[in-house]
């Protein structure tokens, strides 16, 4: 099957599209990265991990890989900070790898999941029926893995349609901010 757009490949994938939005492949892959990996790729690993790795936390090539990440981290940061916050959070909770119960990934797909817990909206549904006594769930996640557990369709309904189209505005303020350059993962992580 020819792929002409590779878009199209993304969706594929990574299942995520936001109504009629997908994001690029390079901000799909700029923000997995910094979300889930670029804070160890910059950190200077223990001397009792480098000894274990057998790699000097100082040697030329580990400190040249921190600071490509370091360089990476800092432009995916400035595009982040150049959006609305709300938008740069939802983007973090989208992005952010985290277990969820396949009940509520089937319920909340393409890391919408991830989204509802960082939404304002839905932090404030959960105090509320933390204060009403309405739930016993200590975080939004807990909470949202209770609502979909207990079958509240009509909440969940609700984020999603909010969730669709908070987050196709977010990866495309994120699309346009990092407008058309080369993705600036490091090397060694895009092709792995």
């Amino acid at each position: 099957m020819p792929m002409n757009n590779p878009n199209q490949n993304l969706v594929e994938v990574t299942g995520r599209r936001f109504r009629d939005v997908t994001p690029s492949a390079a901000a799909e892959a700029e923000l997995r990265w910094f979300f889930n990996e670029a804070e160890s790729e910059i950190d200077v690993p223990s001397n009792i991990c480098a000894h274990l790795w057998g790699v000097s936390p100082t040697s030329a090539d580990a400190v040249e890989r921190r600071l490509e990440a370091q360089h990476a981290a800092g432009k995916i940061n400035g595009w982040l900070k150049s959006l609305h916050t709300t938008q740069a959070l939802l983007l973090a909770g989208v992005y952010i790898e985290r277990p969820w119960s396949e009940a509520v990934t089937k319920a909340l797909p393409f890391g919408l999941a991830g989204a509802a817990e960082a939404y304002p909206t839905a932090r404030v549904e959960w105090l509320r029926e933390v204060a009403r006594g309405q739930t016993r769930a200590r975080s939004v996640a807990d909470w949202i893995e209770e609502v979909v557990r207990k079958g509240r369709t009509d909440l969940v309904n609700a984020w999603r349609t909010e969730l669709e189209l908070a987050c196709a505005l977010a990866v495309r303020a994120y699309d346009r901010a990092r407008g058309n350059r080369p993705c600036v993962v490091p090397q060694d992580d895009a092709e792995s």
